[in-house]
């Protein structure tokens, strides 16, 4: 496999890591594999010391978020030559033979651009499927067994080609987590981009641990920004579009949370997001905030 760089962005998840890369030694021996830390604490740091001939190992000074990690993964892989990039999150890992092989066999053949596999948790239900996509950045799973040209993947674990860099250029960093790859694919799909979900290659994708504290803030605050960024959607407009649905959000959060403190913290975030997100707030932020 010398035509695929593997980027796997790596923040306090060494244990994830070390089995994504184990999965690829055992089912795509020969990957390069391109492991970028995102500023984890100094324990982590002397941990990634251990599997460094074994993988190209970017420490990065300052965690600028998945775009700005996988940026940088990307700028090496291109450094060196490498024809396609597989982006995929530290708690992922393969499950089948030639699994990376296989998407970037069928990539090139088909002449697809950006490809995703199947992906399903633990338990081995379906997570993925491919998204649609609506002007104001909600998503929308739709699952299928069958290979289907789309507008948008998951970015969990996400296959793009070098010609998609130099057509739109790389991720956008300033939603620092979340929201990233749907901005990319709408972008690269608008562009003329073919972008397929290929169900024939399965991989697990774990439940996330490093981001649950702080996803219900990114994850809201973003759709603000992917609405202005891709539809050029006006701000007393957002804010007439989102303050229901916020309130909507906020009972949710109420009936779901599993005590007072978590819910305060979940309210705190949300509506965070929704000020945030008028205020068109951008990157990463402190998270004493939330």
């Amino acid at each position: 496999m010398d035509k695929v760089a593997v980027i796997i962005l790596n923040y306090n998840s060494y244990e994830d890591t070390l089995n994504l890369i184990n999965s690829i030694d055992e089912y795509d021996p020969g990957s390069c594999v391109i492991v970028v830390d995102n500023a984890s604490g100094e324990k982590e740091r002397q941990k990634l010391e251990g599997i460094r001939e074994r993988c190209i190992l970017l420490l990065l000074d300052e965690n600028g978020g998945y775009a700005a990690g996988n940026n940088a993964g990307i700028r090496k892989a291109i450094e060196l030559g490498y024809d396609a990039f597989l982006l995929a999150n530290s708690d992922t890992y393969l499950m089948s033979r030639h699994a990376i092989n296989k998407c970037y066999a069928f990539m090139k053949k088909n002449g697809i651009g950006i490809l995703g596999p199947r992906m399903i948790n633990e338990a081995g239900e379906d997570t993925s499927g491919y998204i649609c996509v609506d002007r104001y950045g909600r998503t929308k799973h739709r699952f299928t067994d069958d290979t289907t040209a789309c507008s948008c993947l998951g970015g969990a674990f996400i296959l793009i080609d070098r010609q998609v860099i130099d057509k739109i250029g790389f991720i956008k960093e300033f939603y620092f987590l979340y929201r990233e790859e749907t901005d990319y694919c709408i972008r690269a799909y608008k562009a003329g981009v073919k972008i397929v979900y290929y169900p024939r290659v399965t991989i697990v994708h774990k439940a996330a641990a490093t981001t649950k504290n702080i996803a219900v803030y990114y994850y809201h605050r973003n759709m603000f920004i992917f609405s202005r960024e891709l539809y050029k959607t006006g701000t007393f407009h957002l804010a007439a579009h989102y303050f229901p649905r916020f309130i909507v959000y906020s009972l949710r959060v109420i009936k779901r949370s599993g005590s007072c403190k978590e819910m305060r913290k979940k309210l705190k975030q949300l509506w965070h997001a929704y000020t945030d997100g008028v205020s068109d707030v951008r990157g990463r932020i402190d998270p004493e905030r939330l």
